[in-house]
């Protein structure tokens, strides 16, 4: 999973108030307690025509971030744009959304103390120094990753970003223990798509095409539940017609493919109404040597 905040840049945003489905007395019968996330907001939905993006969330610093020429979609990461960069790319007519980590802790953020040692289930192969963090704990009274969630919601919304995509919302598979289910990982996954809606952020499903069509203990699917997926490497494991399910329904479906000798399927990709990119792995900012872009355009 990499990790990013989406900037999505769009010019035809549409206004919504659209919903994520969390039912609290399905919550407590389960054995859960629902965090109050509050009154819903007005947000405003990513756009779904003439996308044109890119994603940078591996960016060294805020000035290694660039918008290409045409470029209508960005992302770059939560914890390193400024308000005063977002500001001037909305001012540009340019769709904004912020990436934080969800699933994972990361050492070396602001709120890294934060997090009890008992929340680190399990180190992350990939990415050393990272944990995976144990997702039920939003559900119990008084939680602390719900608070430091909400916070990391917060600094999108005082930034001045339109949407949230939150990382690593696999923890059913990625924990060995088994102790995360996945009816409790599509549980905090609307849970957590609630908390943005609530707080005037839309919300990117990240990764997961196969919990697409599955639902919340209260009956939502994540489709229902998010505002668009962005996807990685859909091509390259034959999971491309999941995500159209999105575009089905009007939302955007973004795609992100890494593999240097992979062509992009363009054919297939606009037929299922996904915007999919090739891209360097580490998603690096547009002034790093290491900056790829490559669209279906």
């Amino acid at each position: 999973m990499n990790r990013a905040l989406l900037v999505l840049i769009g010019t035809a945003a549409l206004g919504c108030s659209g919903g994520g489905g969390w039912d609290a007395a399905s919550s407590l019968d389960a054995g859960f307690f629902e965090p109050d996330a509050g009154p819903r907001a007005a947000y405003t939905r990513p756009p779904t025509t003439a996308v044109h993006w890119d994603w940078q969330i591996g960016a060294a610093t805020e000035a290694d971030i660039g918008v290409p020429t045409g470029v209508n979609l960005l992302d770059v990461d939560g914890f390193l744009a400024s308000a005063a960069s977002v500001a001037s790319w909305r001012a540009r007519g340019i769709y904004t959304v912020c990436y934080i980590n969800a699933g994972s802790w990361q050492p070396g953020l602001p709120d890294a103390g934060d997090y009890p040692d008992v929340l680190k289930l399990q180190a992350d192969p990939n990415w050393p120094g990272e944990y995976f963090l144990d997702v039920t704990d939003v559900f119990r009274p008084g939680s602390v990753l719900a608070a430091i969630l909400g916070k990391r919601l917060d600094m999108c919304k005082a930034k001045g970003f339109d949407a949230l995509e939150p990382d690593n919302l696999q923890n059913d598979e990625n924990v060995k223990s088994g102790k995360i289910t996945m009816q409790a990982q599509l549980d905090f996954n609307g849970w957590l798509a609630d908390l943005a809606h609530a707080k005037g952020l839309a919300v990117f499903q990240k990764n997961g095409p196969d919990k697409i069509l599955r639902a919340t203990t209260a009956g939502t699917t994540m489709v229902d539940t998010f505002d668009g997926i962005l996807d990685e490497q859909c091509q390259q494991f034959g999971e491309c017609d999941a995500l159209g399910e999105f575009s089905k329904r009007g939302k955007l479906a973004l795609d992100v493919e890494y593999d240097k000798s992979l062509t992009l399927d363009c054919s297939s990709f606009t037929a299922s109404g996904i915007v999919a990119l090739k891209k360097d792995l580490l998603l690096a900012g547009m002034t790093s040597g290491a900056y790829v872009r490559q669209t279906c355009d």
